[in-house]
């Protein structure tokens, strides 16, 4: 039976300061197997939909979440075809009151297990998936993403149908994950989101629908690959996201809420810049603005983001349309710009450098110069936006 062969592990006691269920010790797993040739992949088990289940009836995929959902091993043995594709083991982080009650404990969680099971000189393991509520997935994984050190497919899914839908859909995602995830031609991507018979970039992907199956998507950027028969197929060559950044997060031992507060505000047609202040007076350390159009903000706005830039308080503009960006000045300033990072991913990626001790001229060029670069740096916009050639 299965559960001769499951489960998992953990870390040595005291090795973090983490609400990781605690299961064997020193980091080793045991692999659920019908052949040990297979490659290895882990999967990192936070709930969500996926292992969620209705007590009201076969068509309820709305009200569901009361009912016994079935484990990750009871998720492998109802889609025991996976076992043909790669051999399992599993590591649980729970994750109190779903996806939206969460916070960087967990994808920090995640990210140093992750290093340490694949991307260790000895690991013989060939990926990782991550079980998520879809709510959130997205800043879970790009959290991951910009922290994990190592080329190996890191891949993200969840579900939108609890698994006692009439035709639930975590059971493909589930599958298509663990192929995507053991499949060589996943590799040198970075992290990526497999859902509803797609494969997209974690850097780019956003959640487009709160209801529907067909809802990861980059919108500008499109899918990197499909599933055909359950196995996927890339339209294009491996290639990390533009200016996608790495941080180095292994020497972290703070997980419970250790990064800097960053707080994200909704610019609109009368918008109050004492809220901006407001945030930085309850601990905030940089803040996020959505800006209408190309990341417009206010008067009012851009007054409180060069006041606060002042005091050493960064402020990230990222526009509110749901595809598109805002463009920097061609001299720099106070407010800095996004480009296509969206504002859940400025936050997180804000909160990293900040963590890593990043300057304001550094966030800035985290943020903006791979777009600057690409405006700003042919000679023919620098004699437009400059009067002059500089290169």
């Amino acid at each position: 039976m299965l559960s001769q062969f499951i489960l998992t592990a953990a870390l040595a006691a005291g090795a973090l300061a983490s609400p990781v269920e605690y299961i064997g010790s020193d980091w080793d797993l045991e692999w659920i197997s019908k052949n040990d040739s297979l490659p290895k992949v882990v999967i990192y088990s936070t709930g969500g939909t996926i292992l969620s289940a209705s007590n009201y009836s076969s068509l309820d995929n709305v009200k569901y979440g009361s009912g016994v959902g079935p484990t990750p091993q009871e998720l492998i043995a109802n889609v025991s075809e996976v076992l043909d594709v790669a051999q399992l083991a599993v590591v649980k982080f729970p994750a109190p009151g779903g996806s939206a009650g969460i916070n960087s404990t967990l994808y920090l969680n995640v990210t140093q297990y992750a290093n340490r099971h694949l991307c260790s000189e000895d690991s013989d393991i060939a990926g990782a998936i991550m079980f998520h509520g879809t709510n959130t997935l997205e800043e879970t994984a790009f959290g991951v993403d910009l922290t994990f050190n190592c080329s190996k497919p890191f891949i993200a899914t969840g579900a939108m149908r609890p698994d006692t839908y009439v035709s639930p859909d975590g059971r493909s995602n589930f599958y298509q994950a663990v192929a995507a995830a053991a499949s060589p031609s996943s590799r040198d991507r970075g992290g990526l989101i497999v859902f509803n018979d797609r494969i997209t970039s974690i850097f780019y992907s956003t959640k487009t629908n709160a209801n529907t199956p067909d809802t990861f998507k980059a919108l500008e950027q499109g899918n990197l690959g499909a599933f055909l028969a359950g196995q996927p197929f890339y339209f294009f060559g491996p290639a990390y996201p533009t200016g996608r950044p790495y941080f180095d997060v292994s020497n972290v031992t703070n997980l419970t809420d250790g990064l800097p507060a960053i707080i994200i505000v909704y610019g609109h047609q009368g918008f109050d810049a004492s809220l901006m202040y407001a945030a930085v007076a309850n601990g905030a350390k940089g803040l996020v603005i959505l800006g209408p159009g190309a990341a417009a903000v206010s008067p009012s706005a851009l007054a409180a983001a060069k006041d606060l830039y002042s005091q050493g308080i960064p402020t990230i503009a990222v526009a509110r349309p749901v595809t598109g960006t805002g463009v920097p000045d061609p001299t720099p300033a106070s407010l800095i710009y996004s480009s296509y990072v969206g504002a859940d991913q400025a936050r997180i990626m804000l909160q990293l450098a900040l963590n890593a001790g990043y300057d304001l001229d550094e966030i800035r060029d985290l943020f903006e110069s791979p777009l600057r670069n690409a405006i700003f740096g042919p000679a023919v916009n620098q004699l437009a936006y400059y009067g002059t050639t500089y290169i």
